[in-house]
């Protein structure tokens, strides 16, 4: 396989220069795009990573504003190709979220991996946002991206709200915290990442390494 060209979406959702230099660890080309290239230029990448911090109605605004939903949905992952959501954007894969929704009501996602993104229901003597170490578990059959990482290994979470699939077989992983939530999701190649892996040490580096081996298409 060729050496991965990651393609990292810069649509203004933060948290961007910690994942490129992330990437740029491992042995890839990386690139931060604040537009969505051509159907010509998008050629020249294997992956894409979708990161984000935020709320989800104001994630899918400028996901819109900027051109990269249409991309993403229509360009990129109709092509089967690989993609990464980290915290919010993973959240962002989902049919619809109600953080930040007006009203109350459900803004709609990108639809990539069915579900719903909830707040967390905690008990009175947990806090929210749910920020630190906590363990994975993997589900049966195992993914891809877990190669390597162990059982119950720690990755790093800063969140209130959770993605919930409407197809339990697309919760890939679980975390808990006052209550067992999706950690890790995916369809196809598509997946979506609760914590963060830039910031998870060793094995948010290897989950990484997992994701950029796995076939462009």
């Amino acid at each position: 396989m060729r050496r991965p060209c990651v393609l990292v979406v810069d649509a203004g959702l933060g948290n961007i220069g910690s994942v490129v230099a992330a990437l740029q660890r491992h042995d890839c080309s990386v690139q931060r795009s604040p537009q969505p290239p051509s159907a010509e230029a998008t050629d020249a990448f294997s992956h894409a990573v979708l990161p984000g911090v935020g709320a989800f109605a104001a994630g899918m605004e400028a996901l819109k504003a900027s051109g990269w939903e249409a991309w993403i949905k229509h360009t990129w992952c109709q092509a089967d190709r690989p993609l990464l959501g980290i915290c919010l954007g993973m959240q962002l894969l989902a049919s619809e979220g109600v953080e930040g929704a007006p009203d109350g009501d459900a803004v709609a996602g990108l639809d990539l991996i069915p579900g719903r993104v909830e707040r967390l229901s905690v008990a009175h003597d947990l806090v929210l946002p749910h920020v630190g170490w906590n363990a994975l578990h993997w589900h049966l059959p195992v993914s891809p991206l877990a190669h390597g990482l162990p059982e119950g290994g720690d990755m790093y979470f800063v969140h209130s709200y959770a993605f919930q699939p409407s197809d339990p077989a697309h919760g890939l992983a679980a975390s808990d915290y006052g209550g067992s939530f999706t950690a890790v999701a995916g369809r196809g190649v598509c997946y979506g990442v609760q914590f963060h892996p830039e910031k998870s040490q060793r094995l948010g580096r290897c989950l990484l390494e997992n994701f950029l081996a796995l076939p462009p298409c």
